[in-house]
């Protein structure tokens, strides 16, 4: 029985620009390398990819090699024997920042054979021989989830998959669980446990509501999670705190955690110890094609925009009928342009309609039609 309560915290880190990278290298270095606080640091496989192919310039701006740091001690390698609850993790999203599934797309079977696998095993291999890590935790970019492909999440040697709670609205009972589904593991984030919110500049703040939520879903256990550029300095004035604001917030709070016994572990040790509090995912998601995602307070997809998501959803089924025809020749061109459209960036209202954006959206789409339609 845990008293005091467990935190598990995240990152989700998916910018791929050099001096974003830069930006969160700095985040890392101070709260997992030095301070060894036990974080989950979720990364695209083209952020691992930029990472690379920028790791000269990082390594003079930061003064020290980030991938070197990643491939090291200070992470956990577990599919490799190398775990420890209370050290840091590096896990996984979709190569390129598009969701886990294609929302409003009435048949799944296109997305999750044709286009998931790909995504999630290009990660997964950056992950492995670039940085000698065995991701075993994944995330929908944005929270774009639904319960459809933890079989195929499953298949590639995946153990869990992190879920944002929005659309569970006040059942904070719920959130304290850990969810089973084609055997993977899904464990909630409480979205009501945002590090960038202001009332949290007091660290015995957070850790006074961590405990309180704790209490509420029965467990003790809870995951809170948010964007690297909330506390990197990516989105100061905005929703986030300039990066030195942020270090010391996240220090802070795990000082305070700390002098209270709350244990911080985690997000692989969060979904294997939760094991008295586990049950069927359909329990609250019981229609596997619903979609849910974390960027609004209702959890759904209104944030979409419904015209360019049709025309992606076209560009997925010519890739199947361009599959079964034996058109191998083309579909892999076809799909590194759908890719890049697809990006959650390009179909969010918020910017998508930002003219360079809409550039890019344009030519790619466009581009992949071309490819498809001969």
């Amino acid at each position: 029985m845990v008293n005091e309560g467990t935190l598990s915290l995240y990152f989700i880190c998916h910018h791929i620009d050099p001096d974003s990278i830069i930006k969160d290298g700095r985040v890392i270095h101070r709260t997992t390398l030095e301070k060894k606080i036990p974080i989950t640091w979720f990364f695209s496989g083209a952020q691992l990819r930029a990472l690379l192919d920028n790791r000269d310039r990082i390594r003079r701006e930061l003064g020290f090699d980030l991938v070197d740091a990643m491939r090291g001690g200070d992470f956990i390698n577990p599919r490799f024997g190398y775990n420890n609850p209370y050290i840091s993790e590096i896990a996984g999203m979709t190569y390129n920042h598009v969701p886990l599934v294609q929302p409003w797309f009435p048949d799944q079977r296109e997305y999750l054979e044709g286009i998931l696998p790909d995504q999630i095993q290009r990660t997964l291999d950056v992950a492995r021989y670039d940085f000698d890590k065995g991701i075993v935790t994944f995330h929908g970019p944005d929270g774009t989830s639904s319960p459809s492909p933890a079989y195929k999440l499953k298949q590639h040697g995946l153990d869990t998959l992190i879920i944002s709670g929005e659309f569970l609205n006040g059942n904070q009972q719920a959130k304290g669980k850990v969810y089973w589904a084609s055997g993977l593991r899904h464990l909630v984030r409480d979205n009501s446990l945002q590090i960038q919110a202001r009332e949290f500049y007091d660290a015995r703040r957070f850790i006074d509501a961590a405990q309180e939520l704790g209490h509420q879903n029965g467990s003790g256990f809870v995951v809170s999670g948010s964007d690297s550029n909330e506390v990197n300095g990516m989105s100061q004035g905005a929703n986030g705190m300039n990066s030195r604001d942020g270090i010391a917030r996240i220090c802070c709070i795990a000082d305070e955690a700390y002098r209270r016994g709350v244990k911080m572990i985690n997000c692989n040790a969060a979904a294997h110890l939760n094991r008295f509090y586990q049950a069927d995912l359909q329990s609250i998601w019981p229609n596997w094609d619903d979609i849910h995602a974390m960027q609004n307070p209702e959890g759904n997809l209104s944030w979409i925009d419904d015209g360019r998501n049709g025309e992606i959803g076209h560009v997925v089924w010519l890739i199947g009928e361009r599959h079964r025809q034996g058109w191998d020749g083309v579909i892999q061109r076809a799909k590194e342009h759908l890719y890049v459209a697809a990006d959650s960036a390009l179909r969010h209202k918020g910017f998508c309609y930002d003219p360079f954006l809409t550039g890019i959206y344009n030519y790619n789409i466009g581009r992949a039609r071309e490819l498809l339609q001969g």
